[in-house]
């Protein structure tokens, strides 16, 4: 699972002379939160729709109305915008992605790959993934074993179920907080009565 799978293609972008007004302009008529900054070719900043609400007037401000409509259009996205984006490249593992966002503690990457701007991946695009790596978009049910963290489990636990003629859509492994290893696993199915009796048979803990 890589960037280049999840992130946005071809982001609306905005250059840095522009106006706060039209990038908010920008923003609803393509219903987009963020918006690269590119000058003469090259990433310049990224402005938010969070950026740009910082920059709207106070009405805690002494201006009057008249003030206020003259002064909002004229602020310049350079004035309001990050300067030192973080960016990635679209060969770049999502999980690697995910990372990046939570030490820098941010929610959008550009994608960048040779000086060229080529997407946006944001957290709600890590979702997405986080959704697919369960399978939770495929019919199915999800079940959860309690297994030691032994060489060769996953193998005799697949052999159990597929003796059944049941497919497994997807295996995530949880280490938890006690040092215990949990199998979630979401199978091809309806029905868990013979999967629950032939696991229990050969003596594993189903958690749910």
């Amino acid at each position: 699972m890589f960037v280049r799978d999840y992130m946005s293609c071809d982001p609306i972008t905005i250059g840095p002379d522009e106006t706060v007004g039209e990038a908010l302009k920008l923003m609803e008529a393509h219903s987009i939160r963020r918006l690269p900054v590119m000058s003469h070719g090259k990433i310049a900043g990224l402005v938010t729709n969070f950026d740009l609400l910082k920059a709207s007037p106070s009405p805690a401000t002494s201006l009057s109305i008249h003030e206020i409509n003259y002064l909002y259009p004229m602020i310049k996205i350079k004035d309001v915008m990050t300067k030192n984006v973080i960016t990635i490249n679209p060969d770049t593992v999502i999980e690697e992605a995910a990372v990046v966002m939570r030490e820098n503690k941010i929610g959008t990457l550009l994608v960048e790959q040779k000086g060229k701007l080529l997407g946006v991946i944001t957290e709600s695009d890590l979702f997405k993934a986080f959704i697919d790596i369960f399978g939770f978009n495929y019919a199915g049910v999800r079940i959860a074993i309690e297994v030691e963290d032994d060489i060769g489990v996953l193998g005799k636990i697949a052999e159990n179920i597929s003796s059944l003629n049941i497919n497994i859509i997807s295996v995530i492994i949880i280490h938890t907080r006690d040092g215990g290893t949990n199998l979630i696993l979401r199978l091809k199915t309806e029905d868990l009565k013979d999967v629950r009796s032939k696991l229990e048979l050969n003596g594993y803990k189903l958690l749910d």
